[in-house]
């Protein structure tokens, strides 16, 4: 047989792995005929991939005459062998606090506990990641609840396919000001922006609303540093970095909380809107409450960060 027909057969197995992937056992199976259609192969091709993922022990069907071929069995460590990729890559915040360290390693033993492998990137600012995942540089990113919603709403090509609860993204902002200087907003003052971060933009402008007040714009990540170099008077921080790295010279007040500030709070991920397999794959792999319970144990100290 020559080698055209081995690429189509491999892709079709591909393809077809893809597919099943996204089902359980109990589902009714597409015939052949729905194969053909959806992936343009023949009948022969589409019969020669399920022949072999039986083989191979990936899948065990059974035929239930007119009602139709309904899955008896399905080893999903076997198909990870022959999806499209046989290892996941991701993008997060860099781990700068207990929090985001304990979502990271609750995703990685997750993960781990599956046999797959999961490629982490660590990318500052929502919108990085965001275009990430559009531009299929990744296969899913982590963002707070109010960053997805708010490009969905703009019309990205992104859809939320898992939600963390309120908390698990960072416990509440707070606005942070020089040492020495009054804490109190008011016209002349410096402020860091983070263009990148869409939480940060929109808070820093809530807030800045009122006042005749510069705009500096700088990473997050660089706004203590700024505050006691006096390139800055006041800027939004992450309160949950405050009290994890020490800064006990930093003086802050509260942010009073509106609703959609609960959204900031929220860690979700995301994935391209067309994709169909990441969002069946994650959802049998990440149980919502494990990723809590490690957060938390991180959080409080009582597991090492793994990630």
């Amino acid at each position: 047989m020559d080698k055209t027909f081995y690429q189509k057969k491999g892709l079709a197995i591909e393809n077809i792995a893809n597919e099943l992937y996204q089902l359980k056992v109990g589902d009714r199976m597409p015939n052949i005929r729905d194969f053909q259609n959806e992936l343009s192969l023949s009948r022969g091709t589409v019969q020669n991939a399920l022949n072999f993922l039986k083989e191979e022990k990936a899948i065990k069907t059974e035929s239930k005459g007119h009602l139709g071929t309904y899955l008896k069995e399905i080893n999903y460590q076997i198909l990870q062998n022959y999806i499209s990729s046989s290892q996941l890559s991701a993008t997060m915040p860099l781990p700068y606090s207990r929090l985001y360290e304990g979502f990271a390693t609750g995703l990685y033993l997750a993960f781990r506990e599956k046999n797959i492998k999961l490629n982490m990137a660590y990318i500052r600012g929502s919108e990085e990641r965001i275009r990430a995942v559009e531009q299929e540089m990744f296969d899913f990113a982590v963002v707070s609840r109010f960053a997805a919603e708010y490009q969905i709403k703009k019309g990205h090509e992104i859809k939320t396919i898992m939600s963390f609860g309120d908390n698990s993204y960072l416990s509440r902002h707070v606005l942070i000001f020089r040492t020495g200087l009054e804490m109190k907003m008011r016209d002349g003052l410096r402020i860091g922006i983070d263009l990148d971060s869409l939480d940060h933009v929109l808070l820093t402008e809530e807030i800045i609303a009122d006042f005749d007040i510069e705009k500096i714009e700088l990473p997050s990540n660089q706004l203590i540093y700024a505050l006691r170099e006096s390139q800055i008077d006041v800027g939004v921080w992450n309160y949950d970095e405050i009290i994890d790295k020490g800064h006990e010279d930093v003086q802050y007040l509260e942010i009073e909380i509106q609703e959609h500030h609960r959204a900031m709070s929220e860690a979700v991920i995301i994935c391209k809107k067309n994709n169909r397999l990441i969002p069946s794959t994650l959802r049998r792999m990440v149980s919502v409450k494990n990723v809590q319970d490690i957060q938390e144990k991180v959080k409080n100290g009582e597991i090492t960060p793994r990630y």
